[in-house]
């Protein structure tokens, strides 16, 4: 049985210990912990995580760790959790990077479109998360707008 619900003040340390297993970075998760997805087994182990961050009036996905346990079903459930809990949060778009090819087809099933490099906004392209991506890679930017 798994379980998804919005991380909590309780659930901090625990969020940053799995991010820590992963080797992705807990910055500031105290900061934007109700801006958490969290997908638990029955003994409440975390099994997923995925974070909004947010940017202004938009959202930038990210902290998306997720374990052998985590089916595509449930993993289609985990991102229509964060676009319902970007709606919650007022948000007008939720912005992701990738660089993985394969995960454009399943996000444009969401409803994500690519985007080229000189659309993205200059609050999206300046913040840290996106900043440290394009040092190291250049990641596929997907945006999906929210209704």
């Amino acid at each position: 049985m798994k379980q998804i619900r919005i991380a909590t003040d309780q659930d901090i340390v625990k969020v940053k210990l799995f991010l820590g297993q992963a080797d992705v970075s807990a910055d500031g998760i105290e900061n934007i912990i109700d801006h958490f997805i969290l997908m638990e087994d029955a003994e409440q182990n975390i099994l997923a995580t995925l974070g909004v961050e947010r940017i202004e009036r938009d959202g930038l996905l990210r902290s998306l760790v997720i374990t052998s346990m985590v089916e595509q079903t449930n993993l289609l459930t985990l991102f229509k959790s964060a676009i319902s809990l970007a709606k919650q949060k007022e948000l007008e778009r939720l912005f992701l990077a990738t660089n993985k090819q394969a995960s454009v087809q399943f996000f444009s099933m969401l409803g994500f479109e690519k985007l080229e490099g000189d659309q993205l906004p200059e609050h999206i392209q300046t913040s840290n998360h996106i900043s440290q991506l394009f040092e190291t890679t250049e990641p596929m930017i997907m945006v999906f707008l929210i209704e």
